[in-house]
Formats: structure tokens, C-alpha cells, sequence
């Protein structure tokens, strides 16, 4: 029998990503199917640059094009880590995927890299194609995959910091945000439950993350999104900077889900083009190849400025 290749070890399977097995919420049904997909997604994205020669960059085409972006994603962690393993060949995969994938899916090929980051312990990689500003959407990634596979004690443990931590660690805590919106099924009451036992300082972070995932990885009905900008209260405008990050990442990606619309209308008060704009509109002086986490920070704020203003 011959013996398995070292890649074919790290395949991911369907079931990790069951929200049953994991322990999240099972209802509404139609949005834990929905939201299952997009972890399928996931999963397929990563198995298929193991599956492809350090040459190539994986085709993606064949993933439906709302999903695509995830599959980006997870293609994203798994470049990220053959190369950090250096398994069958050196380094070299991850900038061969942003080079293929970042004009539509830069957004995602970073957070992918956070995945790569939490699952090896590793640091944030040297600059790769099209880094600047949103590199730093890795550590949104490093805190989605760390509260996604988190048990209830590491879940807990988002609950017991306290006290202040740096730029670097408010980007992990909209990581944890975007979770909530699988963990808890898109559920507006549960997820406020949750971010209420959060440190106070870290509330706006995590409801940023809830509003890019909640308009990006949709799957619930269109009255779900007015209830989340109640739950939101005071934390509205976060909400909001998360929905226009995530209207510009489906915009890149030259594909605009049905549900797109709606909720970006819903958690901005503008459309997808307005909301979307003000992400770049922010992202003056600061989108440069030497940008730091405090920039991203900066880029995040000036977003909830302008958010709150059109609200």
C-alpha cells in the first residue's frame, strides 16, 4: 500500500466544519444551510491547491460565484501552509495565488493567511503581492479560525480578558465577531448575549465582524438584518464599517449576491457602490506598503465615522 503523501495529511474533511459537531446553533435551518455552504466552500478552496502543482494556482471557476470567495480563503490557508512546511516544494504558492486571485479576492487571500497564522503559530508572513493596509486582515482571520474551533473553555477565555491590548488584538476580536454570525446561525438575540459578556472595550471590534459576515456569508431571511441593527444599539456605526468591507469585498469579486443589496441597505443606510466607496475613501494617506495594524485601525474608524454620519 503505498503511503500517503504528506499534503493528502492536512486534507480538510466536510464534517469539521458541521455546525452540529461543533456545537454551534442548528436553527433556522435554511440559515445553517446556508451558512454550512459557505464553510464547504472553505473547505473545497483548501483542498484544491492541495491538490495542484506549486505552478498553478487552483481553478476556482467551478465553485459557485457567491461562494468563491471563501474557496479563495481556504485556498489562501492551505498555500500558506505548504509553504510554511515546505511539504513537496519550497516556498512560493502563496504569491503565486494573491498573483492569480487578489484583483477579485485580496480581502479574503489575507484573512486565509490568518488561518494559516492560527493553525501553525506562526507570524505574519513577509509581504506578499498587493500587501499594504489589508494585510492586516490576517489577524481577522487568526481570530475567526481560533473562535470557530474554539471548545467552550477557549471560547470563554475571549470573555476573560481584560484590560487594554494593542491594534493587533482588536482586529483578532473582529475575528471572533465574524464567528458569532455561524456560531450562533445569523441569530441577532444570542449573538448580542454574547458580545454583552465580552470586555467593554472590545464590543465595537466584534460587532464590525458580525456586520462583515452577516452581509457577506448572508443565508438568513431579509427581516433578520433590521433586528441586528437594533441589537447593535450603540454600536451601529461598527456594524456598519463591517458591512461596507464586506459590500467591497463581493464588489471585487465582480459578483453581487441577491441578498447583497438588502443588507448592505439595511446595516449602512446606502447602497452597495456608496458603502463601498467608503472604504477606499478612507483608506487615504494610509494605503501604503508600510501600513500597520494602527493604520487598520484608523481605516476602520474613519469608516464608522462616516457610517454613523450617514445614519
Amino acid at each position: 500500500m503505498a503511503r500517503p503523501r504528506p499534503s493528502d495529511l492536512l486534507r480538510l474533511r466536510p464534517a469539521q466544519v458541521d455546525f452540529a459537531r461543533r456545537g454551534f446553533r442548528t436553527e433556522p435551518a435554511a440559515a445553517r444551510a446556508g451558512l454550512e455552504g459557505s464553510a464547504l466552500a472553505f473547505v473545497d478552496g483548501f483542498n484544491r491547491e492541495l491538490a495542484t502543482s506549486v505552478a498553478e494556482p487552483p481553478d476556482l471557476s467551478g465553485i459557485e460565484p457567491d461562494r468563491r470567495g471563501f474557496a479563495a480563503e481556504g485556498a489562501a490557508m492551505a498555500a500558506g501552509m505548504l509553504d510554511r512546511l515546505r511539504v513537496r516544494t519550497g516556498p512560493g504558492r502563496l504569491g503565486r495565488l494573491f498573483v492569480a486571485y487578489a484583483e477579485n479576492y485580496e480581502y479574503l487571500l489575507h484573512v486565509g493567511v490568518g488561518w494559516t497564522m492560527a493553525k501553525l503559530r506562526t507570524p505574519l508572513p513577509q509581504p506578499v503581492p498587493d500587501a499594504g493596509l489589508t494585510r492586516w486582515l490576517a489577524y481577522d482571520g487568526w481570530g475567526f479560525c481560533r473562535a470557530f474551533f474554539a471548545g467552550p473553555v477557549a471560547l470563554a477565555r475571549w470573555s476573560a480578558h481584560r484590560g487594554r491590548c494593542g491594534d493587533i488584538c482588536a482586529i483578532r476580536y473582529q475575528g471572533l465577531g465574524r464567528s458569532l454570525w455561524f456560531r450562533d446561525c445569523g441569530r441577532p438575540g444570542p449573538i448580542a448575549e454574547r458580545i454583552g459578556r465580552l470586555p467593554a472595550e472590545h464590543r465595537t471590534d466584534v460587532w464590525s465582524g458580525v456586520g462583515l459576515a452577516a452581509v457577506y456569508a448572508g443565508a438568513v431571511d431579509a427581516t433578520v438584518y433590521p433586528q441586528l441593527v437594533e441589537a447593535a444599539g450603540p454600536d451601529r456605526p461598527a456594524l456598519a464599517q463591517g458591512a461596507a468591507f464586506a459590500a467591497e469585498a463581493h464588489r471585487r469579486g465582480g459578483h453581487l449576491p441577491a441578498h447583497l443589496p438588502g443588507a448592505v441597505r439595511a446595516l449602512t443606510g446606502a447602497g452597495v457602490d456608496e458603502a463601498a466607496d467608503w472604504t477606499w475613501a478612507a483608506r487615504s494617506g494610509l494605503d501604503r506598503h508600510s501600513a500597520g495594524p494602527g493604520d487598520f485601525q484608523t481605516w476602520r474608524r474613519r469608516i464608522q465615522r462616516q457610517a454613523a454620519f450617514a445614519g
